[in-house]
């Protein structure tokens, strides 16, 4: 039972007691939706011969030619959506007000995502900046960084 009750004329849908295939058939939804992306991410990589040594370079350069590809843009839009719908199926269980689960659950999983992939593309340049440079501190890391070197331009001017 909610501790909420839903306003008259509101439907609730009704609890679902067996929640393990739920969970993990939008695990499994989520896996895939993120997984599309990666790997075409990296099969663009391959493909550009761009399998040696990776640097921040080229992370910026595979997702530039990913988002001006029709093609992989379908991919990634594809991956998001799937992301989402999984996100659905695995809050199912615990939703009973279609208006969270089709809106919020979704919107909350997009947001979740873009974040994600944020973090991963910093990640990703800050290792590939270490590994390339050989630096081993956090500030001569950040040298290295294309925004690196913001916090000298501003004391300049």
């Amino acid at each position: 039972m909610s501790v909420l009750r839903a306003a008259p004329g509101w439907r609730e849908l009704p609890p679902i007691r067996p929640r393990g295939r739920w969970i993990a058939w939008g695990l499994a939804l989520q896996v895939i939706g993120v997984g599309m992306p990666v790997t075409a991410a990296l099969r663009r990589a391959h493909e550009d011969g761009l399998g040696g040594a990776v640097t921040h370079y080229t992370v910026r350069l595979v997702w530039h030619e990913m988002l001006h590809r029709g093609g992989d843009v379908a991919l990634i839009a594809l991956g998001v959506v799937l992301f989402a719908a999984g996100a659905v199926v695995l809050a199912r269980p615990f939703v009973r007000r279609p208006v969270t689960l089709l809106i919020a659950v979704p919107l909350a999983a997009a947001a979740g995502l873009a974040l994600f992939g944020v973090l991963a593309l910093v990640i990703a340049a800050a290792v590939a900046g270490a590994a390339a440079t050989g630096d081993s501190g956090p500030l001569e890391l950040l040298s290295n960084l294309p925004f690196g070197d913001w916090f000298d331009r501003r004391r300049r001017k």
